[in-house]
């Protein structure tokens, strides 16, 4: 890779850094590009070379994120397979505790998840962009993947409502830690909420009569 190819995605990764902390400092209605060239602390002008607009800066902004939200997804697959074997089963508590370490990781990346967070509430008229952070994405998809194998590797029913319910949990986690209080633990409501699927009916089953 040439020199200038490397520089142009440094520069492209400061640009990216910096807009998601001017969004989760001071709101994406402070994102412009100077406010941009500033945080970075890269020439006036640099932002706009590489994004000409405003949708073009949150592009990049929005591709950052879901690729990270993608390696995040990739590190959870792993950690259970390196926790245990491709096929083996695990408990409940396993579970929780690895999902319960992904919520503490992500919350560790503070202003990474205050941006998404604002994204979503600011992309209702740019749809394409929105897809990216929200059940749409290939990231979601990949995530419904590895949730299943999870669950099912747990002995716990792995419908596709109990796999959105456990992604739904654990993003609420995620916010609530972000937002809220960033010291509540993740663990025991994961576990409660596992241990409580396991003799649940299915969403949307009839009762017995």
């Amino acid at each position: 890779m040439s020199s200038h190819a490397t520089n142009s995605g440094d520069r492209r990764a400061a640009i990216t850094d910096g807009a998601i902390r001017v969004i989760a400092r001071d709101g994406v209605r402070a994102l412009t590009h100077r406010a941009v060239d500033r945080e970075a602390g890269i020439p006036q002008g640099s932002t706009s070379y590489h994004a000409k607009t405003r949708i073009a800066l949150m592009e990049l902004i929005v591709d950052a994120l879901a690729a990270r939200s993608k390696a995040d997804a990739e590190g959870l697959a792993d950690s259970l397979d390196t926790s245990f074997t491709p096929e083996g089963r695990f408990g409940v508590e396993e579970l929780a505790a690895l999902v319960a370490g992904l919520v503490e990781a992500l919350t560790t990346r503070r202003d990474d998840m205050r941006a998404r967070y604002a994204l979503l509430l600011e992309l209702d008229d740019e749809p394409r962009l929105r897809a990216k952070l929200t059940a749409d994405s290939e990231v979601h998809a990949l995530t419904r993947r590895i949730t299943a194998s999870a669950l099912t590797r747990a002995g716990l029913p792995a419908s596709e409502a109990r796999v959105e319910e456990l992604i739904a949990l654990t993003d609420s986690l995620v916010f609530y830690r972000t937002a809220v209080d960033p010291t509540a633990s993740p663990h025991t409501i994961l576990a409660a909420y596992l241990r409580g699927t396991a003799s649940a009916p299915a969403p949307g089953t009839p009762p017995a009569v």
